[in-house]
């Protein structure tokens, strides 16, 4: 049972790493279509919309997963760097020392890390440019905070050329659900339930993470039911896809690292 419970923490953590490693080891600025190539058929959101470069995550899951870590430990566990520390995550029993089973809010995360590999939670920009900065502070990819400034004279309200325009992309990424009645920036909700819908972090204390949890996990179930039997099935054959090819990118790791097993294998299909 807690290996069910841990296995989509694990494999979203393992393709964090696959693709921090694989990752074109070569500046932006000036090989922008190599790093673009790159990410168009390695990053999931991407992947899950056919390539599209304007896809980005609607929640970033590796915050939630820091939050709780943090709230059933302390603040000091993470020790590194995001990469530095989900590296660790993955040795010996280290998911189950700071995660542990028995805690509710170690199977709800276990759950929003499950609908979070899904088309429900990749959303389409109207700019690129938007990626990286709804990820910078004070934002911190924290969706309310970033619809709230897409209306009126917000920070990013520029990328739309009208508020009819604004709802039109509201209505057709299937973000109602952010909103309690008209799509305003007044009735946007307080995921976070810390009193003001640009702040990301919950309360003090494990209950109000898991009560963020709760109300991650209901956006994604209800958005979900936005999109259609086919755009579902061709993100789901994406997904294969992808996964096809980390097992692959995993098999040449291995025999580059002269793995012998791996090894073993080439010469008996080259013997064939």
């Amino acid at each position: 049972m807690s290996d069910k419970i841990y296995e989509p923490i694990r494999r979203k953590i393992e393709e964090w790493v696959d693709y921090k490693t694989h990752n074109p080891n070569i500046p932006y600025q000036g090989n922008e279509e190599v790093h673009d190539e790159y990410r168009r058929w390695h990053d999931r959101d991407c992947v899950l919309t056919g390539g599209n470069l304007c896809a980005d995550t609607m929640f970033s899951l590796w915050r939630p997963l820091k939050n709780t870590i943090i709230r059933l430990n302390d603040e000091h566990v993470i020790q590194g760097g995001k990469y530095q520390f989900i590296q660790e995550l993955l040795k010996e029993d280290m998911m189950e020392k700071l995660l542990p089973v028995e805690q509710p809010i170690v199977r709800k995360l276990s759950t929003l890390f499950a609908l979070g590999f899904g088309r429900e939670n990749v959303f389409l920009l109207p700019d690129r440019k938007l990626n990286l900065l709804r990820g910078r502070k004070p934002y911190d990819d924290y969706m309310p905070a970033f619809l709230f400034e897409t209306f009126g004279d917000g920070a990013f309200a520029q990328y739309w050329s009208s508020p009819e325009e604004h709802l039109q992309w509201i209505e057709q990424e299937h973000l109602q659900m952010f909103f309690d009645g008209d799509i305003l920036s007044e009735n946007i909700k307080d995921l976070s339930g810390s009193g003001d819908v640009r702040k990301s972090l919950a309360p003090d204390g494990i209950q109000p993470v898991e009560r963020m949890i709760d109300n991650y996990i209901s956006i994604l179930q209800e958005r979900r039911n936005y999109f259609t039997t086919e755009e579902l099935e061709n993100a789901e054959k994406m997904d294969e896809i992808m996964s096809e090819n980390s097992r692959i990118q995993a098999f040449r790791d291995r025999i580059v690292n002269g793995d012998p097993k791996a090894l073993m294998q080439v010469t008996d299909v080259m013997d064939v």
